[in-house]
Protein backbone atom coordinates (compact mmCIF):
# COMPACT_ATOMS: atom_id res chain seq x y z
CA UNK A 1 0.00 0.00 0.00
CA UNK A 2 1.34 3.43 -0.97
CA UNK A 3 1.51 6.24 1.49
CA UNK A 4 0.46 9.59 0.18
CA UNK A 5 2.82 12.47 0.76
CA UNK A 6 1.87 16.05 1.12
CA UNK A 7 4.27 18.48 -0.48
CA UNK A 8 4.30 21.92 1.01
CA UNK A 9 4.84 24.35 -1.83
CA UNK A 10 5.94 27.89 -1.19
CA UNK A 11 3.23 30.41 -1.84
CA UNK A 12 3.07 31.37 -5.46
CA UNK A 13 3.72 34.87 -6.67
CA UNK A 14 0.10 35.33 -7.66
CA UNK A 15 -1.06 34.30 -4.21
CA UNK A 16 1.46 36.60 -2.50
CA UNK A 17 0.49 39.52 -4.73
CA UNK A 18 -3.18 38.91 -4.11
CA UNK A 19 -2.51 38.97 -0.38
CA UNK A 20 -0.52 42.21 -0.74
CA UNK A 21 -3.36 43.72 -2.78
CA UNK A 22 -5.80 42.86 0.00
CA UNK A 23 -3.44 44.46 2.53
CA UNK A 24 -3.23 47.56 0.35
CA UNK A 25 -7.01 47.86 0.20
CA UNK A 26 -7.16 47.61 3.99
CA UNK A 27 -4.49 50.28 4.42
CA UNK A 28 -5.69 52.51 1.58
CA UNK A 29 -8.05 54.24 3.97
CA UNK A 30 -5.01 55.31 5.99
CA UNK A 31 -2.94 56.22 2.93
CA UNK A 32 -4.59 59.50 2.02
CA UNK A 33 -1.33 61.46 1.86
CA UNK A 34 0.18 61.12 -1.66
CA UNK A 35 3.78 60.85 -0.41
CA UNK A 36 2.95 58.15 2.13
CA UNK A 37 0.92 56.23 -0.44
CA UNK A 38 3.76 56.51 -2.99
CA UNK A 39 6.20 55.07 -0.47
CA UNK A 40 3.89 52.19 0.40
CA UNK A 41 3.11 51.34 -3.23
CA UNK A 42 6.79 51.47 -4.17
CA UNK A 43 7.66 49.01 -1.38
CA UNK A 44 5.19 46.51 -2.81
CA UNK A 45 6.14 47.20 -6.44
CA UNK A 46 9.84 46.89 -5.64
CA UNK A 47 9.28 43.52 -4.01
CA UNK A 48 7.33 42.32 -7.04
CA UNK A 49 10.02 43.54 -9.45
CA UNK A 50 12.59 41.64 -7.42
CA UNK A 51 10.48 38.47 -7.63
CA UNK A 52 10.05 38.79 -11.40
CA UNK A 53 13.48 40.06 -12.45
CA UNK A 54 15.62 38.42 -9.81
CA UNK A 55 17.63 40.03 -7.04
CA UNK A 56 20.69 40.85 -9.19
CA UNK A 57 18.83 42.90 -11.79
CA UNK A 58 16.62 44.46 -9.13
CA UNK A 59 19.67 45.51 -7.13
CA UNK A 60 21.39 46.93 -10.21
CA UNK A 61 18.49 49.07 -11.48
CA UNK A 62 16.00 49.56 -8.65
CA UNK A 63 18.15 49.72 -5.49
CA UNK A 64 18.42 53.52 -5.54
CA UNK A 65 14.89 54.30 -6.73
CA UNK A 66 13.04 56.58 -4.34
CA UNK A 67 9.29 57.19 -4.36
CA UNK A 68 8.41 60.87 -4.60
CA UNK A 69 4.65 61.32 -4.78
CA UNK A 70 1.47 60.17 -6.47
CA UNK A 71 -0.06 62.91 -8.55
CA UNK A 72 -2.67 62.69 -11.32
CA UNK A 73 -2.63 58.87 -11.10
CA UNK A 74 1.14 58.73 -11.69
CA UNK A 75 3.57 57.22 -9.22
CA UNK A 76 6.62 59.45 -9.58
CA UNK A 77 9.86 57.62 -8.85
CA UNK A 78 13.29 59.24 -8.64
CA UNK A 79 16.45 57.52 -9.91
CA UNK A 80 20.04 58.72 -9.46
CA UNK A 81 20.80 59.76 -13.03
CA UNK A 82 19.38 60.32 -16.49
CA UNK A 83 20.89 57.10 -17.89
CA UNK A 84 19.11 54.99 -15.26
CA UNK A 85 15.82 56.77 -15.95
CA UNK A 86 16.16 56.11 -19.70
CA UNK A 87 17.21 52.46 -19.22
CA UNK A 88 14.38 51.69 -16.82
CA UNK A 89 11.90 53.45 -19.09
CA UNK A 90 12.97 51.51 -22.18
CA UNK A 91 13.40 48.10 -20.51
CA UNK A 92 11.20 47.86 -17.42
CA UNK A 93 8.54 50.58 -17.60
CA UNK A 94 5.83 48.35 -19.06
CA UNK A 95 6.49 45.63 -16.49
CA UNK A 96 6.32 48.16 -13.64
CA UNK A 97 3.02 49.53 -14.99
CA UNK A 98 1.51 46.06 -15.31
CA UNK A 99 2.52 45.13 -11.77
CA UNK A 100 1.22 48.44 -10.45
CA UNK A 101 -2.08 48.01 -12.29
CA UNK A 102 -2.71 44.88 -10.21
CA UNK A 103 -2.84 47.13 -7.14
CA UNK A 104 -4.65 50.06 -8.77
CA UNK A 105 -5.78 50.03 -12.39
CA UNK A 106 -5.67 53.83 -12.64
CA UNK A 107 -2.01 54.22 -11.68
CA UNK A 108 1.07 54.27 -13.89
CA UNK A 109 4.74 54.90 -13.16
CA UNK A 110 7.13 57.61 -14.26
CA UNK A 111 10.87 57.50 -13.58
CA UNK A 112 12.69 60.81 -13.29
CA UNK A 113 16.35 61.52 -12.61
CA UNK A 114 17.51 63.67 -9.70
CA UNK A 115 18.91 66.22 -12.14
CA UNK A 116 15.50 66.51 -13.81
CA UNK A 117 13.79 66.90 -10.47
CA UNK A 118 16.28 69.46 -9.17
CA UNK A 119 17.66 71.13 -12.33
CA UNK A 120 19.73 73.73 -10.46
CA UNK A 121 21.60 71.05 -8.48
CA UNK A 122 23.80 70.53 -11.55
CA UNK A 123 25.19 74.01 -10.95
CA UNK A 124 25.82 73.54 -7.25
CA UNK A 125 22.56 75.19 -6.22
CA UNK A 126 20.04 73.13 -4.30
CA UNK A 127 16.60 74.50 -3.61
CA UNK A 128 14.15 73.32 -1.04
CA UNK A 129 10.95 71.98 -2.55
CA UNK A 130 8.55 74.76 -3.39
CA UNK A 131 11.14 77.52 -3.06
CA UNK A 132 12.39 79.78 -5.80
CA UNK A 133 15.82 81.31 -6.25
CA UNK A 134 16.16 84.82 -4.92
CA UNK A 135 16.76 87.47 -7.53
CA UNK A 136 18.57 90.66 -6.66
CA UNK A 137 16.14 93.42 -7.53
CA UNK A 138 18.63 96.20 -6.74
CA UNK A 139 20.06 98.01 -9.78
CA UNK A 140 23.76 97.43 -10.26
CA UNK A 141 24.56 101.18 -10.36
CA UNK A 142 23.97 101.74 -6.63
Amino acid sequence: MKKSRTINRPTTLKKRWTQRQAQLKEKSLNLAHPVVKASYLWSILSEQLSDVLGPEIHHQWFKDVRPVVISDNVLLLEVPNHFAAQWIHSHYHELADVLLSVMDKKLSTFFISQSERYPLSRFGMVLAEGSTPEVNSQPEDQ
